[in-house]
């Protein structure tokens, strides 16, 4: 009795080791990542110009806002993040879209800028398959000029995320 309680013992481990796949060997030898439970925080104050991407930009006189997309915000799935940056301080007044990416980066097929600036020229760019951090540079005026961010989805879907009129200084 004793005998057969044992190979049974035994047969059973190993049939037990064998539908867990513990006998396979290890795949390039690579260890499995785990993934981390501490929190990443993303500094979103001056972006930091290390990879400035020159995209061709058109100015056009006619001020005409696209139409043609969804007002709101986009849905949690496609959530992604843009900052707009104005430089009050140098002699020439630019505006800085920087893509920060989120959850929905994967989707995202463009992001199209347009500022209308404020003596009545419509400047637009476009980032194509933006990665985080990418940026697009505008130039301004020395007024107060409006932008509007508008993020183009693989569905196809095209949504304005960002509308405001950025003043070049604001006296308080």
């Amino acid at each position: 009795m004793k005998k057969s309680l044992s190979i049974l013992i035994g047969i059973t481990v190993v049939l037990c080791v064998c539908m867990a796949g513990c006998t396979q060997p290890s795949p390039g030898g690579q260890a499995t990542p785990t993934p981390s439970t501490s929190p990443t925080t993303v500094a979103t104050t001056p972006p930091v110009p290390a990879t400035v991407t020159p995209i061709p930009t058109s100015t056009t006189q006619a001020p005409s806002t696209p139409t043609g997309f969804l007002e709101g915000p986009l849905p949690t799935q496609y959530s992604v993040d843009v900052q707009v940056d104005r430089n009050t301080v140098a002699i020439k007044p630019t505006i800085t879209v920087t893509f920060r990416g989120g959850k929905g980066i994967n989707f995202v097929r463009s992001v199209d800028v347009v500022v209308s600036r404020s003596d009545g020229q419509v400047v637009t760019g476009s980032l194509e398959r933006p990665q985080v951090n990418s940026q697009l540079e505008l130039e301004g005026t020395r007024g107060t000029d409006r932008v509007e961010i508008f993020i183009n989805l693989i569905t196809g879907d095209r949504y304005r995320v960002y509308d405001q009129a950025l003043p070049f200084r604001s006296f308080n």
